[in-house]
């Protein structure tokens, strides 16, 4: 069923795989040491506000989606910063107004600038990218033909094995019966 593949195959493929993840690992790297990413955690809590300065609780935690108890704690360090105010409605207590500080906005990420992205292959030659590029481009379009020759979607984000709990429920992989 399988052909063996030979160690300078398997070489390259173990080289190819650490190479994309070190590219990976550098840009999580650059953009923790440059202030982290701006669309994550609280940054992104702070951007959403600073587009609506006031909204509710629940419906940052709809649009965010987010489970209440972390856009809590998220809310709780922010507010702790302060960035942001968290009071309760005077009609209803049972809803949470979220309304972000002067200092909030101040700190709010500007989305408007692109941020400053390092260059992973400043290394190679203009060259040595377009080479790269065409193998990389062959390669992907092999392996994505070859994967779906195996009912398997390459754009799907991983292997569906056997059902799992996930945060809405069991999930079953394709073709895969709902449980009973």
């Amino acid at each position: 069923m399988f052909k063996e593949m030979n160690d300078t195959s398997m070489s390259l493929a173990r080289k190819t795989a650490r190479t994309g993840h070190l590219i990976h690992r550098f840009y999580q790297a650059s953009a923790s040491c440059a202030g982290g990413n701006p669309l994550r955690g609280q940054g992104r809590v702070l951007a959403l506000l600073a587009a609506k300065p006031e909204t509710t609780q629940r419906e940052l935690s709809y649009v965010l989606d987010m489970r209440q108890q972390s856009l809590s704690e998220l809310l709780a360090k922010l507010e702790a910063k302060g960035y942001v105010v968290r009071e309760k409605s005077a009609e209803d207590g049972r809803v949470t107004a979220v309304r972000l500080t002067a200092e909030g906005a101040a700190a709010a990420p500007a989305l408007d600038k692109p941020a400053e992205i390092p260059d992973a292959l400043e290394c190679l030659s203009d060259e040595e990218r377009a080479s790269l590029e065409i193998i990389v481009d062959k390669l992907s379009a092999s392996l994505e033909g070859k994967l779906e020759e195996l009912g398997v979607d390459p754009r799907a984000h991983r292997l569906h094995r056997g059902p799992h709990r996930g945060p809405h429920g069991p999930h079953r992989g394709p073709g895969r019966e709902p449980a009973p």
